[in-house]
Order: structure tokens, then sequence, then C-alpha cells
């Protein structure tokens, strides 16, 4: 484990580089968006210079990563101290930005996985055992369905359908209602922090306007894992400890629960880490088609506004998800599959 988290400092480095080239490429001069259009060119000389646009890019580069000593000025900052620089757009520490938007995103992914993981292990395993029945060709339309529908698509179809025609659920407004009280809570999931509070009328408001964006992200989702689960189930059934099972009476629950499910997960949930990474990196277009105020949202304002230091914050966070995930998916690995140790 020590040696995985060590190889992933030259791999955050080369992050940091790519996304510091990529984003001072992007056309827009950030001075001249953070000046105004009535601004003076002497106006916009002199927001450059306080920004430190005025530098050359290596210089910029090393300011990033390790503050004003770079300038051989004294004082701290830079990404090494955990300084994520000062947004642009909205003047305010980045870290303080990324902090305010990020249990937004995480409500949103989690939801997103759940309802995905709810939906697929169970098709997935059932179509196996009902393999080339009217069930298993459901499940295989529904796994074609999930690859071949963008999730920002679905969620316009979701929108048109349950709040323009039937008028069932809220529009893309946020997580709550314009000028709701937001519930107390420590987590920041109006969900959870709603439920503890024992506030029934903001967590029910709160679910509905979670259950769109939730099935947007999350039904994609469902068919790598349906098509993996179902396939691994398959494998597990015409293994030998599985006829030996139905030998020894083993029937239903019991043996599709503790045996074929079982060993049958592994796979699911490496495939299911992998899609947790993609959409805390990928949630961009969701969130702006339900303007959910994520980190996903915050990243494309910074990118329409050409926000250097929120535009790296966000490439960086994505990086750091995948990493920190995967981490996660070996851990888990080892503690549902005995063959799987971590050295």
């Amino acid at each position: 484990m020590t040696r995985r988290l060590a190889a992933l400092i030259p791999i955050l480095l080369g992050v940091t580089l790519l996304a510091f080239v990529v984003s001072h490429a992007l056309p827009g001069d950030p001075a001249r968006q953070y000046a105004g259009i009535n601004a003076s060119e002497a106006q916009v000389e002199a927001i450059r210079e306080r920004l430190g646009l005025n530098e050359s890019l290596p210089v910029q580069y090393c300011v990033y990563m390790i503050g004003q000593t770079c300038l051989g000025e004294p004082g701290g900052g830079g990404l090494i101290r955990g300084d994520l620089g000062e947004s642009i757009r909205t003047g305010f520490s980045v870290a303080q930005d990324v902090g305010a938007r990020l249990p937004a995103t995480i409500e949103m992914v989690a939801a997103g996985m759940l309802f995905a993981l709810v939906v697929a292990l169970p098709l997935g395993v059932w179509a196996a055992v009902r393999k080339g029945k009217l069930l298993d060709k459901f499940c295989r339309f529904i796994s074609t369905l999930g690859v071949a529908v963008p999730d920002f698509w679905l969620a316009m179809i979701l929108l048109l359908i349950f709040f323009i025609v039937l008028e069932w659920l809220p529009g893309p407004v946020g997580r709550l209602p314009i000028g709701a009280t937001t519930p107390d809570g420590p987590t920041g999931l109006y969900v959870i922090d709603s439920l503890v509070s024992g506030d029934w009328e903001t967590f029910r408001t709160a679910v509905k306007h979670l259950l769109l964006p939730m099935v947007a992200i999350g039904f994609p989702a469902v068919a790598p894992i349906l098509r993996l689960t179902r396939n691994a189930t398959l494998s597990v059934l015409n293994s030998d400890y599985i006829a030996f099972g139905r030998a020894a009476g083993l029937r239903g629950a019991p043996l599709y629960l503790k045996y074929v499910l079982r060993n049958a997960l592994p796979g699911a949930v490496t495939m299911a880490g992998l899609i947790a990474g993609y959409m805390i990196g990928g949630a961009v277009l969701v969130e702006r088609v339900f303007s959910w105020p994520g980190v996903g949202l915050y990243g494309y304002n910074s990118l329409i506004n050409t926000d250097y230091p929120a535009i790296q914050a966000y490439v960086l966070l994505s990086a750091v998800t995948y990493t920190v995930v995967f981490l996660a998916v070996d851990l888990v690995q080892s503690l549902i599959d005995p063959r799987v140790r971590l050295k």
C-alpha cells in the first residue's frame, strides 16, 4: 500500500503540469474578463500584474506549486502547502469554493451509484439464471441502451417527461427550491442532514430534486455493471463447486446469494469503482442541465471564464478522485475475495 501511494506522487505532479499547460492554452484573457469590457488597458494590465499573469509560464507554474518563494518574496502558499490559489472569477479561495460545492456532487454521484447497483446487480444475476429467456433479452437490451444513451441527453429527456409533461418532479433549480432554507448538518448532504435533524419536509423536497439527476447519471452505469455481473454469474453457475452445491441440495436464495453472487461480485466492484471515478470527474454536463451546484458546474463556469486556478483545481480533484477510488476498490476486493491480498 505504501508503494502504491508513493507511485501516485509523480502521477499527480504530471497531472498538475498537464492541467496548467492546457488551461493556459485556452483562448481568452482572464484579466480582461475580470476587469470587464469597459476597463482601460492600464486597468487590465494592473489586474494582470496583481494576478501574476505577466510572468513567464515557468514562473507561474513555480508560483502555483510552491508559492511566492519563486519570486523571491516571503510568504507561504503553493499547492505543496494545500493552497489551490484564488479564483479569478469569484475572488474567493479555490479550496473554499470547491469545499462548498463538493457535497452536492458527492450526494448526486453516491445516489447515482446506489441506483446503478440496486438495479444492475439483481438483474445481472437474474438474467444469468434465466439465460435465453425473455428477462435475459430485456436485460441485454437495457445494457445496450445504457451504453448508447449519453447522460446529458437522458437528463433533458427526463426533464421533458417528468417536469414539463407530467409535472411530477421539480425542474432544474438545483438541490432545493429557490429561496428554501438549507438543512443544518455537518455533512453538507441535504438528504442525510435533513433526515438526521428530523426535518421531513426538507427531506422529501431534497429527495424529489435528487431523483432525476440520480437516474440521469446512474442509468449509463447500469449497462456495464449489469453486463459484467451477468457474464460473471454465468461463469460461476457453470463451475464445479456450484454443481456440487446443487447436488448437495442447495437451492434458491442460499445458493444464489451466498455462493453465486459473492463469487460474481469482485468484477462488478471493480467496474463500479471505475465508473464512480468517472462520475465525479464527468458530472459536468448533468450538473449543467439540472443547475446542480456541484464541482462539475463550478468547473464548467471556470472553463467558460478562463479561470486558471479553478480549472487546475478541478482537473487535480478529478485525478485524485480516480486514484483514491482505485485504492478503495483494492481494499474492498481484499474483503470480498479471499484470493486477493494487498502486499
